[in-house]
């Protein structure tokens, strides 16, 4: 299924029944932004003239799921703050420099910070209740 007019397919962030979580859709959520903002930029535009559109929304999903690890970090009390590490991005693409990966992960964090506010007042708590099973997979399946 295509989301939001973006090559990004949801089947990305569930293999099984059983990862169709609220914390699963708050990754996708949060590549569909971060692709619009991959898209919208200025300063990226050199980059999306190397990748098609379904190029670049495979590394929105990529760094999405990588994100998951210092979100549960952040939600079990084990850290302040959810962390964008650089890697997530110079693991996908290891021969940019490191210019375009510090672009690319401030984009993530912009993402998040935009997403972030909207997700405490959001009746689905994908954050919260992030093990929970959420519906938006199968109210969104072709």
């Amino acid at each position: 299924m295509i989301l939001n007019n973006t090559p990004i397919q949801m089947e990305w962030f569930h293999d099984l029944e059983g990862e169709k979580t609220k914390l699963n859709w708050f990754l996708l959520e949060i590549s569909l932004e971060y692709y619009d903002r991959i898209m919208e930029s200025a300063e990226l535009a050199p980059y999306r003239e190397q990748y098609s559109e379904k190029q670049i929304a495979q590394y929105c999903a990529y760094y999405a799921r990588r994100l998951k690890e210092s979100l549960l970090r952040y939600l079990r009390g084990q850290r302040k703050t959810v962390i964008f590490y650089h890697e997530y991005a110079g693991d996908f693409y290891p021969h940019h420099d490191r210019q375009v990966t510090a672009k690319l992960s401030r984009k993530a964090r912009e993402s998040f910070d935009h997403m972030w506010p909207g997700c405490r007042a959001c009746p689905q708590q994908c954050l919260w209740e992030h093990e929970d099973r959420s519906p938006l997979f199968d109210d969104y399946q072709d």
